[in-house]
């Protein structure tokens, strides 16, 4: 009977999850008062769509050694060779893509679930729920982007961690990591409750070892930059170079670049400056509040990490999207007390949602 009912709600939150992203893109399809066939006019659109180009030829050709292509060696490998190994059954890159994205992000939402459940209990649990599903840039979940994947690998993680199943977190890490960046800020809270858990029992597990896999994605491809490119570190240097002019800067520099350039670009600052500048000061100010409610530490931890390597980006245009992967701040809104300023964010982060999805159609500059 149990086994059942947590069947059930796998599916009713797995597919909760999907429900939601595509009803924001259907809706903002509308809005738009287009009238064609949505799925042929989706694929037209997103196919040349950010950084969809690049992984589906990262997918179809794997990294190249020389020429022009070389610099697509700052993208992480393990979305596009989930995109090869789907792209094999349906003979399409970009409906590879697609499937991984909505695939995974189904099963992102129900640990993010599940993750709540463990700290908060139930009710608030469906809170953070609703909150992750709503968050403004979701869309880029449902698109061939590597944010499915690397959300469902990090809330997973995260609750393995608090679960104490180090072998499976540690594992979970390791390919969150390969997938993106900020992968490795999971070490931060892995090592910690590792600690805590050792002291508890008062004598070394050697059990826990198994979370420093998760740093062994980064290594992994650190390793890849070596073989194809002959450097460790080749994707720093394309990252500092055009069209990706990328370099890794002290956080007040960032925000400081942000703030001028929204300061002469209004259109931009509404689309990019100004809504990754707000989210910076307003996640430090939830984790400082999700303390003040006793949050676990590691998740405060993690939360800390992540923004800290976000913002170091010198060329920071995608740090909205970024911010996404901050786990932390939807178990921190579902411990807010006032109900009233909890639907006044979530009615925000739904119109947001609808919003920038518009702006997605419209091939304006959300990144």
């Amino acid at each position: 009977m149990a086994e059942k009912k947590n069947v059930k709600l796998f599916l009713e939150l797995f597919f909760g999850t999907i429900l939601i992203h595509w009803l924001v893109v259907i809706l903002s399809y509308w809005l738009l008062g287009k009238d064609g066939n949505i799925f042929v006019d989706f694929y037209n659109k997103f196919t040349e769509t950010g950084d969809t180009p690049h992984y589906m030829y990262i997918a179809e050709n794997w990294y190249a050694s020389s020429g022009e292509k070389a610099n697509l060696i700052v993208f992480y490998p393990l979305f596009p060779l989930l995109m090869k190994i789907v792209g094999f059954l349906v003979r399409d890159y970009f409906v590879a893509g697609v499937l991984i994205s909505n695939v995974c992000m189904g099963i992102s939402g129900y640990y993010m679930y599940r993750l709540a459940k463990e700290e908060l209990g139930a009710s608030k649990a469906m809170d953070s729920f609703i909150i992750y599903a709503l968050y403004p840039f979701g869309a880029f979940m449902v698109l061939v982007f590597t944010e499915g994947l690397s959300m469902m690998l990090v809330i997973m993680c995260l609750y393995y961690i608090r679960k104490k199943k180090w072998a499976v977190a540690g594992i979970l890490g390791l390919l969150a990591s390969l997938s993106k960046s900020q992968g490795i800020a999971l070490l931060v809270p892995a090592v910690y409750e590792a600690i805590i858990y050792m002291k508890n029992k008062k004598k070394f597990d050697i059990k826990t070892l198994s979370v420093f896999l998760i740093p062994c994605g980064t290594f992994m491809y650190l390793l890849i930059n070596k073989l194809v490119l002959g450097d460790f570190l080749a994707f720093a240097k394309y990252e500092s170079e055009a069209p990706w002019y990328n370099t890794s800067n002290w956080i007040a520099d960032n925000i400081s670049q942000q703030f001028g350039m929204g300061m002469t670009n209004y259109t931009l600052a509404l689309e990019i400056y100004w809504i990754q500048i707000f989210l910076y000061f307003a996640l430090i100010i939830l984790l400082f509040y999700g303390l003040k409610k006793k949050v676990p530490a590691s998740l405060i931890a993690f939360g800390g990490a992540h923004i800290f390597l976000s913002f170091l980006h010198g060329w920071l245009i995608s740090g909205p999207r970024y911010m996404m992967g901050c786990v932390t701040m939807y178990i921190v809104y579902a411990v807010i007390d006032n109900k009233y300023v909890k639907g006044i964010i979530a009615l925000l982060f739904g119109l947001l949602a609808v919003f920038y999805t518009v702006g997605l159609w419209q091939g304006q500059a959300i990144m």
